[in-house]
């Protein structure tokens, strides 16, 4: 009996390595929320970047439609859609509001406090970060099917952006982002990052490992029990 606890030991202290290994694999997929959008990009892959200097200001977005790669839905007050805008600081010069009223493209064409807009992506992903151009302090909401995020921030990300990003181990389709008064000058989304090929080997090597460790000790048990 003491020769078969030793054994047993000894394959859980050779297991223990990869078990910490898949411990931490584990933790890098959960749940994580992103207020620097460098920060944010370390932690995902694949992003695909949507901004909006590629479509004319004044481009309407109306409700269940798509501009890009992306289909949009509105909660505002005026029910309008939205609507792509160059009143508003923005990376391309141009930017994504809320249409506030009818008619050509207004100063007052943007998302009041509390308003929400929703992206549905093309395929399920695991990360989104949005950019917001509003007035300081910024209060923000960015929720999913898997979870969100929230948070309240007196310092822009960069120049006068605010960001907010997600990542999550369980896909979503869909993301909803509401704020105090704003506009949207970039979203961008993709897969929340994954250990690299070398670390999945060696966490499978070791799991392996354990197994074969496992089959002796059992083989053993049932030659000395036969």
């Amino acid at each position: 009996m003491s020769n078969r606890n030793t054994k047993i030991r000894h394959i859980l202290t050779s297991a223990l390595p990869a078990l910490v290994l898949l411990s931490a694999v584990a933790g890098s997929a959960s749940a994580a929320t992103f207020t620097s959008s460098s920060s944010f990009a370390a932690s995902t892959t694949g992003l695909t970047v949507e901004n909006y200097g590629g479509y004319a200001p004044g481009t309407l977005v109306p409700d269940g439609s798509s501009l890009g790669a992306l289909t949009y839905t509105f909660s505002t007050g005026a029910g309008l859609g939205g609507v792509v805008t160059n009143d508003y600081n923005s990376f391309t010069g141009n930017s994504l509001a809320a249409k506030q009223v009818v008619g050509p493209l207004s100063g007052s064409d943007f998302f009041y406090s509390g308003e929400s807009f929703t992206v549905y992506f093309p395929t399920a992903v695991t990360a989104v970060g949005i950019f917001s151009n509003t007035n300081l302090p910024v209060d923000a909401l960015l929720t999913t099917s898997s979870g969100g995020a929230t948070t309240t921030f007196n310092t822009y990300d960069t120049a006068t952006f605010g960001f907010l990003g997600y990542t999550s181990a369980t896909p979503f389709t869909s993301a909803t982002f509401t704020s105090s008064t704003y506009n949207i000058p970039e979203i961008e989304f993709g897969a929340a990052a994954v250990p690299e090929p070398a670390t999945w080997a060696m966490m499978v090597l070791g799991l392996v490992g354990i197994g074969a460790g496992l089959r002796r000790m059992r083989q053993q048990t049932a030659a000395l029990t036969a």
